[in-house]
């Protein structure tokens, strides 16, 4: 069906017979390139933390509205109401006005809070209505990370005219997560086209949203599906590249829907979506001269999997490039991204289509990032490296890193504080030349209750504190690659670590890790689909059988196939992977979401469990023994897993319980940074539930995630093995 415009409301558009309550798809579209306030605008104001204008972002927004309007093909579901919200540059202006595209609202934050609660409060809300509806919101524009959340800006960011800097008019992405999650509209569907820059200044001063999104009564009726798919990872930037009329991720994404992405049938589902794009945006950014893994595409789904995106058409042409029009990157690419001519193979029912990318390529740029003439290859344990100061400083290159890992660097236990000695090892470490970028592999020795890896000191770090809790495998070696950056925060002084990244790394002496390795590589720059299909069960039980020296490596590869929805493929394993090993909490998480599968399949005492409903409540009350998850995947799962087990009637006397490992969550998301295999915790700006002057210390930071545990030792005492 048509949208016609609805002159009586900017930007509105709507079915000409659209009535309140009538079912199909209910959009909001919102790009923005001009910003007025920061660097380069009309009005900027004193101090824009470095942010400036876009080019291309607008456009994208504009050609998502119009393939949405053409293009978009759903049986039984139209497209009824849609709200668009532009405020472009010039050039995308004269572009908008050449093709009769002039009836949109400006993005200013008045404007996009009204859209928002106009767009929220117009979804039907009776339950049949409800059940043939979708909401789709997109956003193109600028972005920031504040910690956990991910915050949207309007266009009037930074307006001088209010005083002060209003660090909070902005949008909350996991508030409109929460809202996705809880509406009962049978389909959401979120495409998230901005920066996650984690150490922005804006995210140092503590920014946070203002709230927008309605509250909803707590429903035993929820979405059928709650799909987002981000352009970028937190920590990581979403680029566009000179010239070019679209972002990167917005290309990737119009290739897609207009028929580019396909397997050879008439239908394109939200994970075959996610697998093109991921590796297109990766192609895209190396074509543009950038650095792959730089923007790694991140896909999040709640629910039925089988999300229909679009059935799919005949490919349309891509725009015509803006003559005379500026592009400037999310930072500036400065390689301009050449227009292709798109033939791509034609599928069985005559639809042209283009298979994903292929990561190869990418992998092999990610490897080479550092120079290979700087890199060590020769191991070291960390406390004779600290003894060594030439050996530190031969890895480490500068002087700003060398004293950071001397005099700033420990390791925590986990389950009673004390600081432990001869339990890392650092075995290579690569690094540009300036350090500004340093890559360090290192492993964990055996113990039981995993770390906390801590890298501390105002003259080093520039959040004063940032920690990271790590598992560790009962016999066995844990591999860990870190990535740290570091920069000058303030123009003067020693460049500062700003952010810290952990993941599980490639291993020289465990082959279930190389094996983990390879899978999660081709989940993180490829396609999580096929990650999932190379993963096998029986080997993800063979890491963990394997003399308990894998269960770290199990963990992740069962996170992967519960990430892809194949969670099934583990039959009870990770009941075994609770039972057998208590002090990893993400056993019982997995654990639950087993239940959770089986239950929404309607299998009755799946596993012999008579009443899977308690015994979901029983595996995730008790991480108030077991601590909080290491991985952030089985975090957001908890969180998730959390909501539903309180929706359930029949364990209200867990209610308590629950509610506590809820709250420490929350509490846990206003210091950590999802980036990652595993949550950095950042000590300051302190957060509203910590009140105090000072900078969380170790202390707390272990007792947020640890927080049934006890008192700590002293540091200086020697933990148990």
């Amino acid at each position: 069906m048509p949208l016609d415009l609805v002159a009586t409301t900017p930007g509105l558009w709507r079915d000409p017979q659209w009535q309140p309550g009538m079912p199909g798809l209910y959009a909001l579209v919102v790009g923005i390139s001009a910003y007025p306030h920061l660097e380069d605008g009309a009005q900027p104001a004193p101090d824009a933390f470095g942010l400036g204008q876009l080019g291309a972002s607008a456009n994208t927004a504009a050609s998502l509205f119009d393939w949405l309007r053409q293009d978009f093909v759903h049986h039984a579901l139209p497209v009824v109401w849609c709200q668009l919200l532009l405020s472009p540059t010039a050039a995308e202006k004269a572009l908008f006005d050449g093709r009769g595209l002039t009836h949109y609202e400006r993005a200013d934050n008045n404007a996009l809070r009204n859209a928002i609660q106009r767009w929220t409060g117009q979804v039907p809300a009776d339950a049949e209505g409800a059940r043939q509806s979708r909401s789709l919101f997109f956003f193109s524009g600028h972005g920031v990370q504040s910690n956990w959340r991910a915050l949207l800006l309007p266009s009037d960011y930074l307006d001088p005219g209010f005083g002060a800097p209003q660090l909070q008019n902005c949008i909350s992405t996991r508030e409109l997560q929460d809202w996705m999650e809880q509406c009962p509209v049978a389909e959401h569907l979120a495409l998230i086209d901005a920066c996650r820059n984690e150490f922005s200044p804006l995210a140092s001063r503590g920014a946070s949203a203002n709230a927008c999104f309605p509250l909803l009564p707590s429903s035993a009726q929820v979405p059928r599906t709650s799909a987002s798919l981000a352009a970028t990872s937190p920590g990581k930037q979403a680029y566009q590249a000179p010239g070019q009329p679209l972002t990167l991720f917005g290309q990737a994404v119009l290739e897609a829907l207009r028929g580019t992405a396909g397997g050879g049938d008439t239908r394109l589902e939200f994970r075959e979506l996610v697998d093109y794009v991921k590796p297109r945006v990766n192609a895209l950014l190396q074509q543009a001269g950038g650095n792959p893994m730089d923007q790694t595409v991140r896909p999040r789904i709640e629910g039925d999997d089988a999300l229909v995106v679009t059935e799919l058409v005949a490919p349309m042409p891509a725009p015509p490039p803006m003559e005379g029009a500026e592009s400037t990157a999310l930072p500036q690419v400065n390689v301009p991204v050449g227009q292709e001519t798109l033939r791509p193979p034609v599928g069985r029912r005559g639809r042209p289509r283009r298979q994903p990318a292929d990561v190869a390529p990418v992998v092999q740029a990610v490897d080479t990032r550092f120079d290979a003439a700087l890199a060590v290859h020769e191991s070291i344990a960390l406390d004779v490296m600290q003894q060594q100061f030439d050996e530190n400083h031969r890895r480490m290159g500068h002087e700003y890193v060398s004293h950071l890992w001397r005099e700033g660097t420990a390791l925590i236990a986990l389950d009673d504080g004390s600081r432990i000695e001869h339990a890392l090892t650092l075995r290579t470490v690569a690094r540009d030349e300036a350090s500004s970028q340093v890559q360090v592999d290192v492993e964990l020795a055996p113990r039981r209750g995993g770390v906390l890896l801590v890298f501390e000191g105002e003259q080093y770090v520039q959040r004063k504190r940032l920690a990271v809790a790590l598992p560790t495998d009962e016999a066995g070696l844990v591999p860990i690659r870190l990535r740290m950056d570091f920069g000058r925060s303030d123009g003067s002084g020693w460049p500062l670590l700003q952010k810290l990244e952990a993941r599980i790394g490639p291993s020289t002496t465990n082959p279930h890790y190389d094996y983990l390795w390879a899978l999660t590589r081709e989940a993180d720059l490829g396609s999580l689909r096929k990650a999932a299909e190379l993963a096998d069960p029986a080997r993800l039980r063979a890491a963990a059988e394997d003399k308990e020296r894998g269960q770290t490596a199990a963990t992740a590869g069962m996170l992967l196939l519960a990430n892809a929805g194949r969670i099934a493929d583990l039959q009870d394993w990770t009941r075994n992977l609770m039972l057998w090993f208590p002090l990893l909490p993400d056993g019982a998480v997995l654990w639950a979401e087993s239940l959770r599968h089986a239950v929404e399949r309607g299998v009755v005492a799946p596993f012999g469990v008579v009443d899977p409903q308690a015994a979901i409540a029983e595996a995730l009350a008790g991480l108030q023994q077991r601590g909080l998850p290491f991985f952030i995947d089985s975090l957001e799962l908890a969180e998730r897993l959390l909501r539903y087990a309180l929706r359930q009637t029949t364990v209200v006397h867990q209610h308590a319980a629950l509610k506590a490992v809820q709250h420490a969550i929350a509490q846990l998301y206003e210091v950590a940074q999802p980036d990652g295999h595993f949550p950095v915790l950042a000590a300051w700006p302190r957060p509203a539930s910590q009140p105090g002057e000072e900078a969380l210390s170790v202390a707390e930071l272990r007792r947020l995630l640890r927080f049934g545990a006890g008192p700590d030792k002293p540091r200086g005492t020697a933990a148990r093995p």
